[in-house]
């Protein structure tokens, strides 16, 4: 396993995650003076976001259902728990955007190759029981 968000299971094959992005910071507010710079005051942590860019070759190793487990996390608007292959618990995100990118094309429409770019931010707050159970409950749907 090399990441997991929630539900979904982002490994090797078949949802392969080939690269991580993390930004972080810290925001300032700048107070206006006359003939100075302006002083900073600190306003506390900036959001955190997270992309995972993710690579599926459908017809060689599967994955579509991953993609479908993702969507539905995305559309629940619940936070997801994101730990990282090694264990360290990366904390709740929210699934802001997903973009997928179809190529090379069958003839039913789907890409044998399929990129996929997911998009997090930090979660103040963990997922209810009854969500996390709401999404458990629609894996087997």
């Amino acid at each position: 396993m090399l990441y997991q968000l929630g539900a979904l299971t982002l490994d090797v094959t078949p949802f392969n995650t080939h690269e991580v992005e993390r930004e972080t910071g810290f925001d300032f507010a700048a107070k206006d003076v006359v003939g100075g710079m302006k002083p900073r005051e600190p306003m506390g942590e900036a959001d955190e976001t997270v992309t995972l860019e993710c690579r599926l070759f459908p017809h060689r190793f599967g994955g579509l259902s991953g993609l479908s487990v993702l969507d539905g996390m995305r559309a629940s608007g619940q936070p997801q728990i994101l730990v990282r292959g090694d264990g360290l618990n990366r904390g709740w995100f929210l699934i802001e955007k997903v973009k997928e990118t179809n190529a090379f094309l069958t003839r039913e429409g789907v890409g044998r190759q399929i990129d996929v770019s997911i998009s997090l931010i930090r979660s103040p707050v963990g997922a209810s029981a009854g969500s996390i159970l709401s999404t458990l409950m629609s894996l087997f749907r």
